[in-house]
């Protein structure tokens, strides 16, 4: 294989593509094109042995009827160097699309399965870029690098130690083997910029540019943007009721039981609908009914050697029972240790409420801002209560040892819920039904609602930037000459950004400011005025840090919000028997 050594074209003209000279040229002749687009960078350990370089490069561009990848691959600044850019060519993207099952644009107008023998008759099937989105095309090369199987290789070429076995995943060997450091999707920088100046940097309130995120950074992300918007809108008729309820200071009993009938129709007619829209915005994307794809085991999956007998692959297996027991016996008495923790959390606060309570009527000097000592105490241990758990979640369920992602996403989340729900809602449900201190519960969740939101702002915009400035001392000197910069440099300093955290926690903050909204928004009119305040400044801090503090992530496509869909009925169930409860009370 003949590599060019020389430098793209972009290190003498920054803002043209990659000299084709120095990719390794597609298969498919009709496909050779004068540049050609980086769309994902793989960074190894330095001083990588050449041979290995190599040999990885071969395994990329060969062939997939022998073993390999038929992707595009360029050496990076040179051929010792220990990067590599990755690109694809039209027709190995088309043909990915069909296996993936996406549903594209036909000539009537309808939208269909995509088949390759039948492209001429979908729409744009002749230029790439409008076909499949940006983050498409990148999720296909990651899909494809990581279907890359071992041939006939007993080790990893200039690494005599690292065995491989037949069938095993090359990608996942790297990776466990610390040899591929990371590697990660490009930005592209015009698309970047015409999509920050409509999402984050408008300075009216508009709808946010849905179908530009989705080609842009990938469904999951595009759906999560789509529900936060929603859900914002949708609190608005709450917002407006509880401004009146407050102005007109209605009474009490009135209140509660027009917040409560509204809170039920309102929690059921939300989802429904949100169920409704999520079907549109997967089949305007194509994603509704794409095929399942056989999913490999994670890249942290341990165990002994073995056959699967379903695919006749040689792969590590675990037995189920052993997951079981630990689950059983370590996991769930361990979430129920932090339960009490939560729980004991609880007690302490009541305790120095009537503490300070009768310490303020036995002084007239005290400062009546003391009273909410014990509550701003309290909210800053459940936040960090939050913070240890789903560390604590984490390790468990990394040791558990589940065989495949979708398994670990749902047990990390189970585990985390479980006790967020506890964390932040026993001391609400305590006051409301067996002190029955309205009072309380009004000061109790008017600063839940207001520190929290703000401690979590504090902690996603500073933590990254703080990271970011600490990582790169020197970036603010690269962004005087990025213009002029190598292509590679801005490769690289893409490589230096902070890993996307994923969107875990967001999920995890609305299903708390869904659960704060249904369950007690009769106490505290104002509950959905203050969520809609902070969502209003969230949505535009998650785009910016999305698109200027971490790194790009892989995103795959998505027809819904997938689990937390299920966990917002749960809460949604729950809120009703709440209502009921507080109709009978009252």
């Amino acid at each position: 294989m003949q590599v060019s050594r020389s430098h793209s074209v972009a290190e003498r003209k920054p803002k043209e593509p990659v000299a084709m000279g120095s990719w390794t040229r597609p298969t498919c002749k009709c496909c050779i094109s004068r540049a050609v687009q980086p769309l994902v960078a793989l960074e190894l350990i330095e001083n990588i042995n050449i041979e290995t370089k190599q040999w990885l490069m071969d395994r990329i561009q060969t062939e997939k009827i022998v073993g390999g990848a038929e992707l595009m691959v360029h050496p990076g600044e040179d051929d010792e160097g220990n990067m590599l850019l990755v690109s694809a060519s039209q027709h190995v993207l088309l043909r990915a699309a069909e296996l993936q099952g996406l549903y594209k644009l036909y000539k009537d107008g309808s939208i269909i399965s995509f088949s390759y023998r039948d492209r001429k008759n979908f729409q744009n099937s002749d230029n790439i870029n409008e076909f499949l989105s940006l983050a498409e095309r990148q999720f296909i090369i990651l899909h494809t690098l990581d279907n890359i199987k071992v041939v006939d290789e007993k080790y990893i070429p200039g690494y005599p130690t690292q065995t491989l076995y037949p069938g095993e995943a090359i990608f996942n060997r790297l990776r466990k083997s610390k040899i591929l450091h990371t590697f990660y999707p490009l930005h592209d920088e015009k698309m970047l910029t015409d999509l920050g100046n409509r999402w984050h940097s408008h300075r009216n309130l508009r709808l946010q540019p849905i179908d530009s995120i989705y080609r842009y950074f990938g469904g999951s992300v595009a759906m999560y943007f789509r529900f936060l918007e929603y859900f914002t809108c949708s609190l608005m008729p709450m917002a407006t009721f509880g401004t009146i309820v407050v102005a007109l200071s209605m009474d009490m009993i009135d209140k509660c039981i027009l917040f409560s009938l509204l809170n039920m129709i309102w929690s059921t007619v939300v989802m429904e609908l949100w169920k409704r829209h999520s079907f549109v915005l997967s089949y305007s994307w194509g994603t509704m009914q794409m095929n399942s794809q056989f999913e490999e085991p994670r890249g942290d999956y341990k165990g002994p050697m073995g056959t699967n007998p379903i695919t006749h692959r040689y792969q590590p297996y675990y037995p189920a029972w052993k997951r079981k027991v630990k689950i059983w016996l370590v996991s769930v008495p361990i979430l129920c240790l932090f339960l009490g923790f939560a729980l004991s959390g609880v007690f302490v606060f009541f305790r120095a409420e009537a503490w300070i309570k009768a310490y303020h009527s036995e002084n007239d000097d005290c400062w009546a801002c003391a009273l909410y000592l014990p509550s701003v105490l309290h909210i800053l241990y459940v936040t960090s209560m939050n913070v240890l758990y789903k560390t604590v979640a984490k390790v468990l369920t990394e040791w558990e040892n589940h065989r495949l992602e979708t398994s670990f996403q749902n047990h990390l989340t189970i585990k985390v819920m479980v006790f967020r729900f506890v964390n932040c809602f026993a001391a609400l449900f305590y006051i409301s039904f067996y002190l029955q201190d309205l009072e309380l519960l009004r000061k109790e969740l008017a600063s839940l609602l207001v520190l929290t939101q703000i401690i979590n702002q504090l902690i996603e915009s500073l933590v990254p930037y703080l990271h970011k400035m600490l990582i790169g001392k020197g970036t603010v000197l690269k962004k005087t000459t990025m213009e002029n910069a190598p292509e590679i440099d801005k490769i690289k300093s893409q490589g230096q950004m902070p890993t996307f955290p994923g969107l875990f926690d967001e999920y995890m903050e609305l299903f708390v400011q869904f659960g704060y909204v249904s369950l007690f928004s009769c106490i505290y009119p104002l509950t959905a005025v203050l969520v809609v305040v902070n969502n209003i400044a969230e949505i535009r801090m998650d785009a910016l840090k999305l698109c200027h503090l971490f790194r790009k992530p892989f995103i795959s496509p998505a027809a819904n919000i997938g689990v937390w869909q299920v966990r917002k009925y749960i809460a949604q169930t729950v809120s009703m028997g709440t209502m009921d409860t507080v109709l009978i009370e009252e």
